[in-house]
């Protein structure tokens, strides 16, 4: 008997896991956007609707730079992919010649070859052609891996294409070029529109291959959204991540209605011009500070510095400052030692200036120029990683320790002990850090977090691999995010954002170990090829004055080295002990240093808990 079209059990069975799927794939997608509308300034819980992230995104001046930057990038890469690619499609399909098919799996390449391999083999081709990493390096890379979408989307139109259309013209008159014109190319046009709306919505996305090929000036909004998550998620990442997956949603239905040759709905035709217009309008704005003659760089952690003291400096000596983020040391480290790139300032940890200092990729520090060095408390001073602070100035600093829930901790948190406690499982959070999760556990061991013991790396990784099943997750950006939602009651964190979150709950408290906890020091440094170390100078000495000092430490939560900002750091940040701690707990906290060769036993040992 015929059943028509009413759907068997298995096929309802079909229906259901197909929803489900997609339902797991595009509910994190749905809580960003509803998320993007949340009153408090951290994601845990619900209080209220508001539009105000939105407001402070777009007056965010780094944001709007990033933002035109992949606007910029991704036009630019679009009009030579929508060339290249068309002529690419035409030599193709309408010819051929000997190695064409050796042509056709080049273009093959791009889209099979993974993401990091392609940014990888663009930075080393770079380096190798002495190509400066900036605007250019980053379209050029662009364009390799995005072309041959046009290839392939224009030269499937090709095929559908009817030649005698081309030949009536000639045979009518028309010189090649005015039938190519007249004929072929409005034929072509919908798969040229359709295949360009492809590149720039994967070039505006792209995040790989731009943190290869980017340099001084070219911050593009994915790099600088994954640089900002790296300090704590906020509804201002989530406003501009909505903003983004509309722009990127609206145009790959625009260019996905164009392929079929269906009549294209009113409402998709005005939403896709609104979005193009609010394209070429924040495309062509001019950026802050674009009449300035000099340019200073500063390559630093997200949401690390001040708009206000930006513009300040900015003022008093008639310049541009142009903020440029990265995710780690490591990534800072990669970008200097391809010497394709021109930082003017960097921040980099303590253990990163040693490193620094011994690759010769910073300049020494001329004191004469720096007349507020004097603010600073000598504790800070002269340590290992640069004796006499030759090559670097102390920013800010930050401790490593265990924030808790003392509403769900009925005992005291007073050591180590407690992240390995089989009562709290599941509700435990541990840095994604290999150093900072093995410094817990020599610590616990009443070892150095800087051992270079193999017997006590090797009885520090069987302590982890013994606490990895009491662990929810291991996670370095969102762990305060887990604190305000109750997801965790113990996460081991870095007291700036564990302070952040305890002003939304009181309940959230930072303590340091009585072994001992991770004490680091943030610098600012020049850069041995800095194209501009006078202006850098003025800069350090700049926010070394003390209230420029204490405006830093209000926006990053973080303390300050400096003694004289002390009197205007606002009351309740100086009073808190998470960012200002006891000199008696600042004594306990041990600083990572460079562990020289043994640091590969520690990556070993840490895949291998990893990966149980």
């Amino acid at each position: 008997m015929k059943r028509g079209n009413t759907p068997t059990k298995s096929g309802r069975w079909l229906q259901l896991a197909t929803v489900l799927v997609y339902a797991y794939l595009y509910a994190p997608i749905a809580v960003l956007v509803v998320f993007s509308f949340n009153a408090s300034r951290l994601n845990a819980t619900w209080q209220g609707a508001t539009l105000k992230w939105y407001a402070q995104a777009f007056n965010n001046a780094q944001l709007l730079d990033a933002l035109r930057t992949s606007l910029r990038v991704a036009f630019a890469t679009t009009v030579l992919c929508a060339v290249i690619g068309t002529l690419a499609a035409l030599v193709m399909g309408r010819h051929r010649f000997r190695g064409k098919s050796v042509l056709e799996s080049v273009f093959y390449l791009p889209v099979v070859i993974p993401e990091i391999v392609v940014g990888f083999a663009s930075v080393v081709f770079f380096g190798l052609v002495g190509f400066r990493l900036g605007f250019a390096s980053v379209v050029a890379a662009h364009v390799a891996f995005s072309v041959s979408y046009v290839v392939f989307v224009v030269r499937a139109r090709l095929s559908g294409m009817d030649e005698r259309l081309e030949e009536a013209a000639r045979d009518l008159g028309a010189p090649p070029v005015t039938a190519f014109f007249r004929v072929t190319l409005p034929l072509l046009a919908p798969g040229i529109v359709a295949a360009a709306l492809l590149v720039f919505t994967l070039s505006l996305d792209d995040y790989i291959i731009t943190s290869f090929t980017a340099g001084q000036g070219v911050t593009t909004l994915p790099v600088l959204l994954y640089s900002m998550m790296k300090t704590g998620v906020t509804p201002e990442i989530n406003a501009v991540s909505t903003v983004l997956l509309v722009v990127t949603v609206v145009l790959a239905v625009l260019a996905q209605a164009l392929q079929s040759e269906k009549k294209i709905p009113a409402g998709l035709k005005l939403a896709g011009g609104a979005v193009l217009a609010g394209i070429l309008v924040v495309m062509f704005l001019p950026g802050r500070g674009a009449q300035a003659t000099t340019t200073l760089n500063i390559y630093i952690w997200s949401n690390y510095t001040s708009d206000k003291l930006i513009r300040e400096f900015e003022a008093r000596y008639h310049c541009r400052v142009n903020i440029e983020t990265y995710d780690s040391n490591e990534a800072l480290l990669a970008k200097l030692q391809t010497g394709l790139t021109e930082y003017d300032l960097i921040v980099p940890s303590d253990y990163m200036v040693g490193i620094l200092i011994r690759e010769n990729l910073i300049r020494p520090i001329d004191r004469n120029q720096v007349s507020n060095f004097g603010n600073l408390d000598p504790s800070f001073l002269n340590r290992p990683f640069d004796p006499g602070n030759r090559f670097s100035v102390p920013y800010t600093y930050v401790l490593t320790g265990i924030g808790y829930r003392k509403d769900k901790i009925s005992k005291p948190v007073e050591s180590w002990d407690i992240l390995w406690d089989p009562a709290y499982r599941n509700r435990i959070a541990m840095l994604d850090d290999v150093r900072e999760c093995f410094g817990a556990a020599l610590r616990r061991n009443g070892a150095s977090l800087n051992s270079r013991s193999e017997a006590e790396i090797r009885d520090a990784a069987g302590l982890l691999a013994e606490q990895k099943k009491l662990v929810k997750t291991y996670d370095s950006a969102t762990f305060d995010q887990l604190l305000l939602s109750g997801e965790a009651w113990l996460v081991q964190g870095y007291n700036g954002q564990v302070a952040k979150a305890a002003k939304e709950n009181p309940n959230i408290v930072f303590v340091v170990p009585k072994e001992g906890g991770t004490r680091a020091i943030d610098c600012l440094a020049i850069p041995k090829n800095a194209p501009h170390p006078e202006l850098a100078l003025r800069f350090i000495d700049y926010v070394l004055e003390p209230e420029a000092s204490a405006e830093i430490v209000r926006v990053t939560g973080y303390g300050t080295p400096n003694l004289a900002a002390r009197p205007f750091v606002p009351r309740e940040r100086l009073d808190d002990p998470a960012i200002y701690p006891p000199r008696e707990i600042l004594d306990r906290c041990e600083f990572i240093e460079d562990v020289g060769a043994i640091l590969g036993r520690y990556d070993y040992y840490w895949t291998e808990v990893k990966t149980r």
